[in-house]
């Protein structure tokens, strides 16, 4: 099922899943958001403070069910990562939810709901900033925009030095944060990776910890089924050639296709893409790009 692209005077609902932020710097951009023509619903949660979380998980759910089930509102963007987002997985009512699908957007620990939503509704969502991070490079709030507004083709040229091991490869895309996905896997919210392609990408995690995660993706099964591999940004965890030198050990008995260096996780441009889309890679035509797009006029 296709998306409605987010329109001029459309109500966006933000939200704070995971952990607590700053009011100085949502405001600002809560307000450059609204400056672009849209009308926003804040969660009634959103300030809560509770540690390292933004409120209680039934708080931070409870506007999370709320967001989904207002028809009125068109698209989701949570406010910021952190941590959190995987203890409100058991407090979803998912076949409630799937009744109203809609743009859903964030990265780093909204990974665990990107996951939840693929794996138990079918959803297509938007990998990509978080609220926070919507300032942290010039026009990167008017290309988050245009993504969701459908005026992206989702399709990323490849260069020489994206290439790591040559192929073609189709398959519906899932992952996000690599930490998170290994979280997910034996959990009835891990997606099936049968035939699938993985995006992963990582910050502050050292290279060992990255060995360890891949060598659990390799021994749960995953590298065996999925059809090709997409490497994003790792920041500051190691060395390039290093991480690479790494995947490639572990994807040795395998023949998918990888590609890396490519725009999306804390780093960069933090592009936006779809997970759960149809996507097409083929290093000797050198792209990687959605079949389908998501959206529907």
């Amino acid at each position: 099922m296709t998306l409605t692209p987010l329109r001029a005077g459309d109500q966006i609902a933000l939200i704070a899943p995971a952990s607590p932020f700053e009011v100085e710097n949502y405001t600002r951009l809560r307000d450059s958001l609204k400056g672009k023509g849209f009308q926003l619903v804040q969660g009634e949660n959103v300030f809560l403070r509770r540690g390292y979380l933004a409120g209680t998980e039934a708080d931070r759910a409870n506007d999370l069910i709320e967001a989904v089930k207002n028809p009125s509102i068109a698209a989701i963007i949570c406010v910021r990562g952190g941590y959190g987002s995987g203890r409100l997985l058991p407090w979803l009512p998912f076949p409630v939810l799937q009744r109203n699908r809609k743009i859903f957007l964030g990265y780093s620990d909204i990974t665990f709901l990107h996951l939840a939503f693929l794996s138990q509704m079918g959803w297509i969502t938007f990998h990509g900033p978080n609220l926070l991070d919507a300032d942290s490079s010039p026009g990167k709030l008017d290309g988050i925009l245009q993504a969701l507004e459908g005026q992206s083709g989702f399709a990323w040229s490849l260069q020489d030095g994206h290439i790591v091991r040559a192929g073609v490869a189709t398959g519906s895309l899932f992952g996000g944060n690599l930490t998170c996905i290994s979280h997910l896997l034996g959990t009835p919210y891990f997606p099936d990776p049968k035939g699938a392609l993985l995006l992963v990408e990582d910050c502050s995690e050292a290279l060992y910890r990255l060995d360890r995660i891949f060598n659990h993706l390799k021994l749960a099964g995953v590298l065996d089924v999925i059809s090709g591999l997409i490497l994003g940004d790792f920041k500051d965890c190691a060395e390039s050639r290093e991480i690479l030198n790494m995947v490639l050990e572990h994807a040795g008995p395998f023949h998918f296709p990888i590609i890396a260096g490519l725009p999306f996780g804390h780093d960069g441009l933090n592009e936006v893409i779809p997970f759960g889309a149809p996507f097409y890679l083929n290093t000797y035509e050198r792209t990687f790009r959605v079949q389908h797009s998501p959206f529907s006029e």
